[in-house]
């Protein structure tokens, strides 16, 4: 089998805060070393890298996996360095367009630097996975996120495992930036679509789009909220019994996960997969970087694309005005607290009619 190559490009300009790459490329290549896979891979290196470096290596090497570590500065670019070793910004279009000559061979990039998200989503729409930072990142969970992830592919793994991986890694060592990476994958274009039709040996079953279901299935609907308000979503749960019991909408949340299985992948998955998202409103839900930065943005993400219904609800008296999701139709009626109710029975069956509501006009739909 023929060795896939990793190339590290590495850059941490004079002018620039210093950054502990030896340390990041020693562990990733001794985890190599180690791994049952070792055979299968190749790492090359590159230091103090400028911009003509980083073509030269790809035309030179031909590598699967590149992975840069430095720093990155949001909508300016990557930072690499200039002939005279000080800061050279390279914008992620400039950056997409050079890996897209190579996308025959290319199947994951992964960003590790500060504020690396913005780059990430251009090189994506040309490279199957692309791992970047959604804000600023330590070295000690940047060099754990790699060594977790680099681990993981030698030994046998897939990237969306390692991509868990590298997020628990950082996590086991106590650091609080385990949603910092964030992994992108290529969107499906209609080109590629009926390529795939084309090559299949059977006409496949039309699948219905999120905003247009079967009507003769329930839709998804998935809950985000916070474990606090657990007892909350129990009774939220069981107000809309009888919408289940009429095939009309299957639910789910975070408490369905099976023993063994992975987390974050069944979260995301479902997450995506959902026609309804209902974000149960308090202020542990606010305070959570899970359920705000997580799973309420990429809920606004697919509610703004036309893919999936968001519907706030407001349970306990919370400070959510200007947040991303107040400009929604808000329940109970007049956004006014599931708490603060006289009778709470009255507002979880004012939240569920409005529910109804959403799921006849996505039905009729």
């Amino acid at each position: 089998m023929t060795a896939q190559t990793i190339l590290v490009l590495a850059a941490n300009p004079k002018d620039t805060q210093p950054l502990r790459l030896d340390q990041e490329l020693r562990d990733i290549d001794e985890g190599l070393q180690r791994a049952q896979h070792r055979d299968e891979f190749q790492l090359e290196q590159r230091l103090a890298v400028r911009p003509r470096d980083i073509q030269r290596a790809m035309l030179d090497l031909n590598p699967q996996i590149v992975h840069f570590s430095g720093h990155g500065e949001g909508d300016e670019g990557l930072v690499f360095e200039d002939v005279s070793g000080n800061t050279q910004l390279v914008s992620g279009e400039a950056i997409a367009d050079l890996f897209s000559l190579f996308a025959d061979q290319l199947r994951c990039v992964v960003l590790n630097g500060c504020y690396t998200e913005v780059q990430a989503k251009a090189i994506s729409e040309h490279i199957p996975y692309v791992i970047g930072m959604k804000r600023a990142i330590q070295d000690k969970a940047a060099i754990s996120f790699a060594v977790g992830f680099y681990d993981a592919l030698g030994s046998g793994r897939d990237v969306e495992f390692a991509f868990n991986l590298g997020c628990a890694s950082i996590r086991m060592e106590g650091i609080e930036e385990h949603l910092t990476p964030v992994l992108i994958k290529k969107p499906v274009t209609e080109e590629t679509k009926n390529q795939d039709k084309s090559n299949a040996q059977t006409p496949p079953t039309p699948t219905p789009s999120p905003m247009n279901p079967d009507a003769n299935n329930p839709l998804e609907v998935f809950i985000s909220y916070s474990h606090e308000d657990d007892d909350l979503r129990k009774e939220l749960v069981t107000h809309l019994s009888n919408l289940k019991r009429q095939g009309k909408i299957a639910d789910w949340h975070d408490r369905d996960i099976e023993a063994g299985e992975e987390w974050k992948t069944k979260i995301d998955s479902h997450l995506e997969s959902a026609q309804i998202i209902l974000l149960l409103v308090s202020p542990p839900f606010m305070a959570s970087d899970y359920c705000y930065d997580i799973e309420m943005q990429r809920a606004m993400d697919r509610h703004n694309e036309g893919t999936a219904r968001v519907i706030p609800i407001i349970l306990r008296p919370s400070d959510w005005q200007g947040s991303p999701f107040s400009k929604l139709q808000i329940l109970p009626k007049d956004a006014k607290p599931v708490t603060k109710w006289a009778d709470r029975d009255e507002a979880f069956l004012d939240v569920v009619n409005g529910i109804r509501r959403a799921v006849e006009s996505l039905t009729k739909k």
